[in-house]
């Protein structure tokens, strides 16, 4: 027997996610996008993400009958770009700055502090969500925007590195496990 529902909504938001807005256009070119917090790197050979989407979602058409998508990682500061496209508002793009990617894709790019341009390769439904497991054809990367927004226990909020903002620029080092010391969950946004 499964857990309750409201039990298992708990469990999840106890493990912090970044926030992602998936956009994508319609046949006609109409923008049209979503935000998340279930996204993954799945593969680095071939470079493969997944992202789940409810199967209510008005998003959800434009996106399997596109069968691409960007994935816009969102920066701290953008809790409500995040809630406006987490509504189900009719043109969420009406005052939201966006460029279109070389494929057409709406890139936010005012709002990401990264993006990746994605081709579905499979879909995969599971109880209310379609999984979509997508090739990674395209991104880039604005350190600028540092840090992340985050989503945890129903809120917003950021995390950095523990270091003092005095500290120089870090150095690219080998990768490592960190532990919770490590990171500093900094405040809320609302």
């Amino acid at each position: 027997m499964p857990i309750e529902r409201q039990a298992f909504f708990d469990v999840m938001a106890s493990f912090p996610s970044g926030v992602a807005i998936v956009t994508t256009t319609t046949a006609d070119g109409v923008p049209r996008g979503l935000t998340t917090t279930a996204v993954c790197s799945v593969s680095a050979d071939p470079p493969t993400v997944l992202v789940c989407v409810d199967l209510a979602s008005r998003t959800l058409a434009a996106l399997r009958e596109r069968r691409s998508f960007a994935v816009n990682f969102i920066g701290e500061g953008r809790s409500e770009l995040c809630l406006l496209f987490a509504s189900k508002a009719r043109d969420k793009f009406a005052h939201v700055s966006w460029t279109a990617s070389d494929s057409g894709l709406p890139l936010l790019h005012d709002d990401a502090l990264a993006w990746a341009e994605c081709s579905t390769l499979e879909e995969l439904v599971v109880g209310d969500h379609v999984l979509l497991v997508a090739l990674v054809e395209a991104g880039g990367v604005r350190p600028e925007l540092e840090p992340p927004l985050m989503y945890y226990r129903r809120s917003w909020g950021v995390w950095s590195p523990a270091h003092e903002d005095t500290e120089p620029e870090p150095v690219r080092i080998r990768e490592r496990e960190v532990s919770g010391r490590d990171l500093l969950w900094r405040g809320a946004e609302f």
